[in-house]
């Protein structure tokens, strides 16, 4: 008879009642494997949105300002060539790096245009966002045309 006890029969032993509980530590590791998949989830979610943004907005700025830069025709040839536009290269490239600097603050990120190229009637611009580890590019070409 144990000393502790005045009827055995009254409480179950000790390892009786401790005996069902196998379940409650399942459900709490279901639980933290549901919790940790679920802001892994979120995390990478919110990551993989934030590059799908920024590479759009890279895309945006490389076009708006080669658009920007084609609009730096050289107007003496315009006027002995009617057909053939060509574009001022220094103004060009003032203008794409004004128009890229502005919309790099318009979207609140940190970027940089990489390269600048003028050849006849055709701007190309390529752009860089870098958003912690992710980084995107962006680039267009733009051709300065005489309306119609």
């Amino acid at each position: 008879m144990n000393p502790s006890r005045t009827d055995d029969r009254s409480d179950p032993p000790i390892t009786d009642r401790l005996r069902g509980e196998h379940g409650s530590g399942l459900v709490a590791g279901i639980v933290l494997v549901f919790a940790f998949t679920f802001l892994g989830m979120v995390w990478l979610a919110r990551d993989v949105d934030r590059g799908i943004s920024n590479r759009s907005a890279a895309q945006s700025i490389a076009f708006q300002s080669a658009r920007s830069a084609a609009q730096s025709v050289s107007v003496g040839n315009l006027r002995r060539h009617a057909d053939v536009p060509s574009i001022d290269e220094q103004p060009a490239r003032t203008a794409a790096v004004t128009t890229a600097d502005a919309l790099f603050r318009s979207y609140d990120v940190d970027g940089s245009i990489t390269s600048i190229e003028v050849e006849g009637d055709r701007v190309s611009v390529t752009v860089v966002i870098t958003d912690g580890d992710i980084t995107v590019t962006g680039a267009a070409t733009v051709r300065a045309e005489r309306a119609p």
